[in-house]
Order: structure tokens, then C-alpha cells, then sequence
């Protein structure tokens, strides 16, 4: 029989960790962060002390508490973790590069195995080389032996190097070789490029795991694909985000919003917050401002990733930059704010405005003040505020929030405060998205078409709404608690 054991993202929104097992095999489907948790037991800074770090998660319930599994680095405390299960994880297959899906990878034996697509790698490399992310946290692809470098400097000898951890890219619509059992990556929609559902054969039963999904977006013919792929399987691990919500907004409609909402404020300044991992998102941004006759100017860390995607020849569809701007942040206390040689401009921007350096790529906050009709700013972060502050907006530009729901790595910020911030820089707001997610409609016509015996949901908060909905339509739901077993093909 093979068993499937919820490890996180029972019951609440990301998390995700999946443990499937037989006698012979164990792998990890996702191994994510639950944001939700960290942020109600986070003190200051007390939290990521590096020889506290993975006690404290797995006293709070951060990590699963199974041996085996971890770091033997990190002073690992035998006495936190169940002796009776332990398993040897021949690989962890990720599904996308949300934190919430691949975060805890940093804390899974340095020889464990992490499966991930071309692309999917180099959007992580990028969220961790541009979000500011230090120790133990970057370690998803590379680690270094924190017990030998410690060791190594008491007794005065050269500092431990990185090392890689062992490495599988995967492709998609083919079997992921190194891995125990036959697996199939399959891309599906979601509001980050290189997102993977998979469908798994093993001894004893077929199952299909649908990542985060949705049947809305630009690429919503991934997730056709992807039910015609998985149709019949025994078992669907099901995410269910919004699954008490009819609500749907395309792509499409957030573009024609956005249009509209623009040609009302012809004289002012145009911003729009969004993602700095959704594509398809700020390719729409760049098209609606064109439409608009505005010149799209992009935060340095959008244009990272796409020149990032660009340079490992993704597959992924990259918006076109000819008549895009990068904004030249001000951090230096000299030359008015852009000397490059200031230690306040961080390795990657730095080599962004070398890059351009010379080029009529680069614009300043003064140069975007003279004619604030004319641009259209599409930046990554609330702290764009502190950028607008410096352009001095004309009272009544445009503020538009176009990000992702709540439970997205980008939002952990007291929204409160950024509002302050909007009315003192007295800018109009406008909330214009589209969900990363299938709505509750979408999530039930994928349960029927595929036609799974058993139904198991995740990466949701009412897990037994699928229960009350599906059971009317004879599909058995299986609610499962986090650390909770189901046995398949007994």
C-alpha cells in the first residue's frame, strides 16, 4: 500500500508538505514555509538564530516533527521529534517557486535530493538574491555545514565553502529521472511562470497532486492539459484556496480595467503594485501602458528576473522591454543620491545600473516629476511609497494594487501603515487583480472531469466544503489533519 501523510497545508492556506511512502520509497511533494505560523511566533529577530532555528520550528509546529528528515548541522533536538516515524527522502519535488511551497527545503538533509524545473530554479535564485533573504533561509540550492564552520573557526582554519545540494531539472510532460517511482510534471495556470502539477504512478494507485491552480489566466490551457492528463487517477490532492469564492477576473478584464482607470488620469502619475514573480501579470501592466501612450518603467528587481529568465533561455513568455524604463533608485549620500559606489546599492541593482549605464534606459525620480503624465510605474514593493515620496506625485495620481491574496510571501506587511502613506502622498487608489487561484466553480468542474476515486483537499482553510459539495455528487473527500496517514490500495 502507499501511504500519503499531510505534513503541512492541512487546514490552512501554504505550507504545503506532502510525505508519500511505501516500504521501498519516500518523496516530498513540495516542502514549503507556512507563513501563517512563523508570523504568530516571530519575536524581533530571536526567531532565526541559527542555533535555535530549527528547534524553535519544530517546537511551534513550523516543521514536522520526523526523523530522518533534517540538518544534522543545525543542533537538532532528538527529544522534539517523534522516534517512532522516520523515513530516508529519496528526493523533494517542487511545484513552483512560491516561498509557501519550497521555503522549508533549506532544512531537509544536505543529501536529499530537490527536483525542480530550468526555470523554476532561476526564479528562486532570484527571489533569494533580490529579497534580501540571509543565513539559513538562502539555502535552498547550495548550504554550507554551519557545525564545520564554526569548528574550523575555533581552531583557526579557512572557512567552509558553499557546496551544492543534489540537483534534479525536471522538464515538462516527462518522467522525472532519479526519481523512485514514475512521476509526470505537468505545467499548469497560476500567477507565477513554471508551475507544475503532477501526476504520480505508484504500486498500488494512481495520484495527482494540482499545485496551485487556476483556469483563468494566459496560460489557462496548461490546466486543460493537465485535467485531460490526470483524468481517472486514483487519488487528486486538491488545492482549494478559494473554494467559498465565485468570483473571476481574467487577465484580460484586469488589462481593460487598468486601460480604463488610466485614461480617467490623463494629467497625473500612474503606480501599480504587483508581484515581482508574476509575469503574465507585468507583461499585461507593460501592454496597458502602451495602449495608454505611457512609457512603462519597471522596478530593478522585475527587470532582474526577466533579464534572469532571458539569460537561461526560459520557455516562459517574457514581456517585450523596447520602450520600458528601469527606475534609478536614489540611496547614496552624495552625488544626489545615485554614486553607485555607495555600500547602500546591493550587489545585483549595482550591476543592473552598471549594466545601463550610458544607455536612455535609466530614469530618475526628477525626470518622472517634470512629465508625470507621460510614465506609468510598475514596481515589486509597499516601499515603493518612499520612491514616490521622492517624485512628489500631483494630488490625486494613481495608486493601483494589483497583487496577489494575502497569504502570498509578498504581503507580510501591516497593510495600516502603507494606507497612511497613500493619503499623505494623497494618491487614489484602485484595487485591480486577478486571482492566482480557480474559483469555487472552477475547482468543482476540475474534481468532476478528472473523476477521482478519493478527493483530498489542501492549501485551504474550509477543507470540508469540498466535503459538503463533492458527497452530493457521490465523490468521497478524504479531510485529512497535518501529520494525519491515508493508506491507498490496501
Amino acid at each position: 500500500m502507499v501511504s500519503i501523510c499531510l505534513l503541512g497545508g492541512a487546514g490552512e492556506i501554504g505550507g504545503n508538505k506532502i510525505l508519500l511512502h511505501e516500504k521501498e520509497w519516500a518523496i516530498l511533494l513540495d516542502f514549503g514555509l507556512s507563513l501563517k505560523k512563523r508570523r504568530e511566533y516571530e519575536i524581533g529577530y530571536g526567531f532565526e538564530r541559527t542555533n535555535r532555528i530549527l528547534k524553535n520550528y519544530l517546537l511551534v509546529g513550523i516543521l514536522p516533527k520526523i526523523n530522518g528528515i533534517y540538518r544534522e548541522d543545525l543542533m537538532l533536538d532528538e527529544g522534539l521529534i517523534s522516534s517512532e516515524r522516520a523515513f530516508s527522502i529519496d528526493c523533494c519535488i517542487v511545484s513552483h517557486g512560491h516561498l509557501d511551497h519550497y521555503g522549508a527545503v533549506t532544512f531537509l538533509k544536505m543529501e536529499t535530493p530537490i527536483a525542480v524545473s530550468k526555470s523554476m530554479k532561476a526564479l528562486i535564485e532570484h527571489a533569494i538574491e533580490t529579497s534580501g533573504r540571509s543565513g539559513i533561509d538562502r539555502e535552498i540550492f547550495i548550504y554550507k555545514d554551519r557545525k564545520k564552520e564554526e569548528l574550523r573557526k575555533k581552531t583557526g582554519k579557512e572557512e567552509v565553502e558553499e557546496v551544492e545540494r543534489p540537483l534534479i531539472i525536471f522538464e515538462e510532460d516527462k518522467k522525472i529521472r532519479g526519481a523512485p517511482i514514475e512521476i509526470l510534471p505537468i505545467p499548469v495556470d497560476h500567477s507565477i511562470p513554471a508551475t507544475f502539477g503532477f501526476r504520480i504512478e505508484t504500486s498500488k494507485a494512481s495520484i495527482a497532486y494540482t499545485s496551485d491552480i487556476r483556469f483563468h489566466g494566459i496560460v489557462s490551457t496548461y490546466t486543460q492539459d493537465f485535467v485531460e492528463n490526470v483524468k481517472g487517477i486514483d487519488v487528486l490532492l486538491v488545492e482549494g484556496t478559494r473554494i467559498n469564492d465565485s468570483t473571476t477576473k481574467s487577465e484580460d478584464d484586469v488589462k481593460k480595467e487598468v486601460v480604463s482607470e488610466t485614461l480617467k488620469k490623463k494629467e497625473k502619475l500612474i503606480t501599480v503594485l504587483v508581484s515581482s514573480l508574476d509575469i503574465d501579470r507585468i507583461r499585461t501592466l507593460i501592454e496597458a501602458a502602451e495602449e495608454c501612450d505611457r512609457i512603462p518603467v519597471l522596478s530593478p528587481r522585475i527587470y532582474h528576473l526577466i533579464k534572469t529568465l532571458h539569460e537561461v533561455e526560459s520557455k516562459v513568455k517574457l514581456p517585450k522591454l523596447e520602450n520600458a524604463k528601469i527606475y534609478f533608485e536614489k540611496r547614496s549620500i552624495i552625488d544626489e543620491g545615485y554614486f553607485l559606489g555607495s555600500p547602500h546599492y546591493r550587489g545585483w541593482v549595482k550591476k543592473i545600473y552598471e549594466s545601463l549605464s550610458g544607455t536612455d534606459k535609466l530614469i530618475k525620480s526628477e525626470e518622472i516629476s517634470k512629465d508625470q503624465d507621460e510614465f506609468f510605474l510598475i514596481f515589486n514593493s509597499h516601499q515603493c511609497l518612499f520612491e514616490l515620496a521622492e517624485i512628489q506625485p500631483i494630488p490625486g495620481s494613481l495608486f493601483i494594487e494589483s497583487t496577489s491574496e494575502p497569504h502570498d510571501e509578498e504581503q507580510e506587511i501591516e497593510w495600516e501603515k502603507v494606507e497612511r502613506w497613500i493619503n499623505l502622498l494623497r494618491l487614489d487608489t484602485r484595487r485591480i487583480h486577478a486571482s492566482g487561484h480557480a474559483n469555487r466553480e472552477d475547482l468543482l468542474k476540475l474534481v468532476k472531469e478528472i473523476g477521482p476515486k478519493i478527493v483530498i483537499p489542501i492549501h485551504t482553510e474550509n477543507p470540508r466544503e469540498f466535503k459538503r459539495l463533492l458527497e452530493k455528487e457521490d465523490i468521497k473527500v478524504e479531510i485529512m489533519y497535518e501529520g494525519e496517514e491515508v493508506n491507498i490500495g490496501q
